[in-house]
């Protein structure tokens, strides 16, 4: 069931940037940014960057619990990031969902963070933090389909995945933004950092089958036994979906 709910309006105040000249690119009234407000821009910015969770779960605490890490590389991309390692089935797939809240801000005519991993049933946060007007909806192929509506800087609107798998975020006023929201069953999942690094902790010992999300790049699977207190490895190295 698609559901979906709005909140009132959130005092958020950022300033965006774009390289070289800093101005806004469509913005209703374009204003160019003197040297120490685009300073002061660009600091807002990689702090909003560095504070939003990429990762939201609720992971239960487990006695002699194991781990999973590893190394993914992904081919023919800038860098190894926001690739997720999830395990397929842990027990029967039935956990609590968070209380926190992921959020997927907008700023620079952007989605922030671009992709975001949570648990099934998480509720996200869409702010606008721009200067501008946004519409945040998803296509119909997407495994939870809603449309925001148009809504300006300083509202919040508020969508509960209560379901599973890949929803692509789009924006009807501005074509070139795009995110992911990508749900699963169970907590255990990570994403990878630049350098294609990951770890799922607090696994219950056993035997699993992990397996791997891109937005571009094909999937991949092997099963892993984690033992008791023990770090479990699995590497992959994904190619290009053809």
């Amino acid at each position: 069931m698609k559901k979906y709910l709005i909140t009132g309006i959130l005092a958020i105040s950022c300033v965006a940037f774009s390289s070289n000249s800093l101005v806004w690119a469509q913005a209703e009234e374009k204003k160019a940014l003197t040297a120490e407000e685009a300073a002061e821009a660009m600091k807002k910015l990689e702090d909003a960057q560095q504070k939003l969770k990429r990762v939201i779960r609720n992971l239960p605490k487990v006695d002699n619990a194991g781990s999973i890490t590893g190394v993914v590389t992904c081919q023919k991309m800038r860098n190894n990031a926001d690739a997720i390692v999830f395990i397929e089935k842990v027990g029967d797939n039935k956990f609590d969902p968070p209380s926190e809240h992921a959020i997927v801000d907008q700023l620079n005519l952007t989605y922030v963070p671009r992709v975001v991993a949570m648990q099934k049933g998480t509720t996200v946060d869409f702010p606008n933090s721009d200067a501008v007007r946004h519409n945040v909806f998803s296509p119909p192929t997407a495994a939870l389909q809603f449309n925001l509506g148009t809504y300006p800087t300083g509202v919040v609107k508020e969508v509960l995945f209560d379901v599973v798998g890949e929803t692509p975020l789009l924006c009807n006023v501005h074509s070139e933004m795009a995110g992911f929201a990508v749900s699963f069953e169970n907590p255990y999942f990570a994403m990878t950092d630049k350098d294609g690094n990951y770890t799922i902790e607090g696994v219950p010992p056993g035997k699993y089958v992990v397996k791997t999300w891109h937005e571009k790049l094909k999937e991949l699977s092997q099963e892993v036994t984690v033992e008791a207190g023990k770090a479990a490895t699995a590497n992959f190295d994904l190619k290009r979906r053809r």
